[in-house]
């Protein structure tokens, strides 16, 4: 099967949605509560796309394993964090390693506490649930069930560096994970 795009095309495109949702107007989310899930959803989407191809590329997993049940059928990107972070040998429950590999190149200041709440921070616990069970989809949404992360385009803008950037992601875990070092921490510098 000839595919239209591959993965880090569509991580953008789901990226350039949730902005185009948004624009210019943060307010537009307040005016209009009902679009929230809709937003965040396209935000995680990019996450989780954005992960599953950095991971694939850099060979720390396959498509197949990134599907498996263990990350959710693939829209875990907790779980997906957590299975390259422990191919990459790190430390179980650490984030950090993909986190700062995931935002090396992204130039928003809180860029890295932006993917980081996204991947395992509790504030949004209940958001990764609801993404990853495909609730949205059912219309089985509660009130509460997608929170958001202010100031809104610094999150939109993050997460579509953390697209635009993939290729350095995959540079840097590719380094990571052929380096005969056996430290649990990586350490990216400029």
């Amino acid at each position: 099967m000839r595919h239209i795009f591959n993965l880090s095309e569509a991580a953008m495109a789901y990226a350039l949605c949730a902005e185009k949702i948004c624009g210019n107007d943060p307010d537009f989310l307040n005016a209009n509560p009902s679009i929230i899930p809709i937003f965040v959803n396209q935000l995680f989407q990019s996450l989780e796309i954005s992960i599953k191809h950095a991971g694939i590329e850099s060979k720390l997993f396959t498509l197949a394993e990134a599907r498996d049940n263990k990350t959710r059928k693939g829209h875990g990107v907790k779980e997906l964090a957590d299975l390259a972070v422990e191919r990459l040998g790190g430390v179980k429950g650490d984030f950090s390693p993909i986190v700062n590999a995931m935002t090396f190149s992204n130039t928003i200041n809180n860029a890295v506490d932006i993917i980081h709440k996204m991947i395992c921070g509790k504030e949004l616990e209940k958001t990764r649930k609801s993404y990853s069970t495909r609730s949205l989809g059912y219309a089985a949404v509660s009130d509460g069930d997608f929170a958001i992360i202010n100031p809104i385009p610094n999150w939109v803008e993050t997460v579509k560096q953390t697209a635009a950037n993939l290729k350095s992601t995959i540079d840097v875990l590719s380094q990571w994970k052929a380096s005969p070092s056996k430290s649990k921490v990586f350490m990216l510098r400029d």
